[in-house]
This record gives structure tokens, sequence and C-alpha cells, in this order.
């Protein structure tokens, strides 16, 4: 079952010396793991079991934003660091809320460098991940799911690329109480709006008819997706941020759902669409 993908861990720090290179190679079988230790997390389970359950099914039936954007480097478009979101806004950001969805933000951005192979913006929004997971007290978490698989596989980025989209908040291991949940839901609710924008301002550079048509449908495609979200952060009705930012999820997922088929998409009605998910990019991480 695919949950959450959330942060990278601090064991990938290794591979800033890697991620430039185009070439990959498999890891070495006798890489010395045996000195990662993470304490075991014994924070008691209180989390409510439907409330559990929900955010299970809803992780369970969303692609992972990592697929989609290293989908996306298959359109013809050049990288553009231009579209990241800023790492020096992350010491602005105070409201725990906004954290977590930034967080989520800045995962996909430093997946969308990983996947170009950028290094120095690995680097960049890798350092940025790792302070705000510290500061939301994620990365104790992250490094208990990841641990040795993350050192065993430094030298092969399509591993790596495999293992950020497998980042899982699992429920006997992190989903311990309510407040976690909602964490959670929040990281993921930026993850899923940083993969859509990028794809938007991609696909606005697409020259070949049929990647323009790929970008088009994966777009269209999100009316599934985006209301399995929208039907989990329904429980946070007492979350004043939650209900907000449902509020925008349910404008876009309208005006996408009224569209029968991807072929019906044209340039108008794509504008109309991702200009609608650009403003609320910028809402949450202003």
């Amino acid at each position: 079952m695919k949950k959450l993908s959330l942060v990278l861990p601090l064991a990938l720090t290794a591979l800033l010396f890697s991620c430039g290179n185009k070439g990959t190679k498999e890891a070495s079988d006798d890489v010395d793991t045996t000195a990662y230790v993470v304490p075991e997390d014994t924070t008691p389970i209180t989390v409510n079991e439907e409330i559990k359950f929900k955010f299970d099914f809803a992780i369970a039936n969303i692609p992972s934003p990592v697929s989609m954007v290293n989908d996306m480097s298959g359109w013809g478009v050049d990288y553009n660091s231009g579209l990241l979101n800023d790492p020096k806004k992350s010491a602005s950001y105070s409201d725990e809320f906004i954290k977590s969805v930034t967080l989520g933000v800045y995962n996909i951005d430093m997946s969308y460098a990983m996947v170009n192979n950028q290094g120095q913006d690995v680097m960049k929004y890798m350092k940025t991940v790792l302070l705000q997971s510290d500061n939301l007290g994620l990365k104790g978490a992250v490094d208990r799911m990841i641990g040795k698989r993350a050192e065993t596989n430094l030298s092969n980025k399509d591993s790596l690329l495999n293992i950020l989209s497998d980042i899982f908040v699992k429920s006997d291991s992190y989903l311990r109480t309510n407040a976690r949940v909602y964490t959670a839901s929040s990281v993921f609710a930026g993850s899923w709006i940083e993969g859509l924008y990028l794809t938007c301002k991609i696909a606005e550079g697409v020259s070949n008819p049929e990647a323009k048509a790929k970008a088009y449908k994966t777009v269209w495609d999100q009316r599934f997706y985006l209301k399995n979200l929208i039907d989990l952060l329904e429980d946070y009705k007492d979350k004043k941020e939650a209900v907000a930012l449902n509020n925008d999820f349910k404008v876009i997922h309208k005006e996408i759902n009224v569209i029968k088929d991807a072929k019906d998409i044209d340039d108008a009605k794509f504008k109309s669409i991702s200009e609608k998910i650009y403003a609320l990019r910028d809402k949450v991480t202003k």
C-alpha cells in the first residue's frame, strides 16, 4: 500500500557527491551500515482508528508526486530552478500548518532537482527539507523509516528516487496520534500542490503535441486524486486552515471534473485551471 512521500533522511547526504553525474550504478552490497542506530519511537498510540483508516485509504489511492515529477523529465523542457520555492522563505514560516505544507513543497522541489541531476540544488533543498522536518519533530521518524535502505543505495539515482517516493508514514511507526495524522496529511497536501504546480508550469514550455497531450492528461487525471485528498481533509473541519485549503481544492476539482475527456482540454481550459493552481501555490508559500 502506498502511503506518504514525506522527506529525505540525513542518510542521503552522500547523494550530493553523485547526483550531478548522469550515469548511475548499482550500490555495493558490502556497504557497512551496522553503525546506523535510531532510537525506537515510544510515543503512546492514541490515534483514532477511523481517522487513520481514512488517511491510509486516501494515500493509497493517490499516486506519488515524486513519480509525477519523474515523468515530466521526458517532456523535453529544460530544468528551471526559478520555478521552485525559495529555500530562504523557510525561516519565515512560523505557523505549524504552513511549515507542514511547505515541507511537502520543498520535498517535491528537491525531487525535481534530483531528477534533473542538479546536485547543487539538491544540496540546497535537502538542507531546507532536513531543517524544516526537524523543526516539525519529524527527522527521527524519517530516519526510522529509511535507515540502512538509503545508505545502501547512495550511488543509484533511480533507487534514490524510489526511496524518496516510498518514504512512508507507516501506521505502526509514525501515525500514533491524531496530531501526527494531521501533520502527515498537510505535508502530503503540499506535495500534491507542488507536483501539480510544476506539471502546469513545465507544460507551458512543451512544444511537442504528444508531450503536451500527456501533460494535459496528467492535469485531467487529478480529478480522481484530488477528490481523495478533499475527502481526507473533510475530517478536519475544526481546523480553519485545513477548511480554507480544502475550499480551494474544491474549486480546482470542480473545474477539472466537468471536463469529460482529457482530449477536451484546450489551451484556454488549461490556462484557467493552471492559474487557480498557481494562485493556491502562491498562497501557501508566500
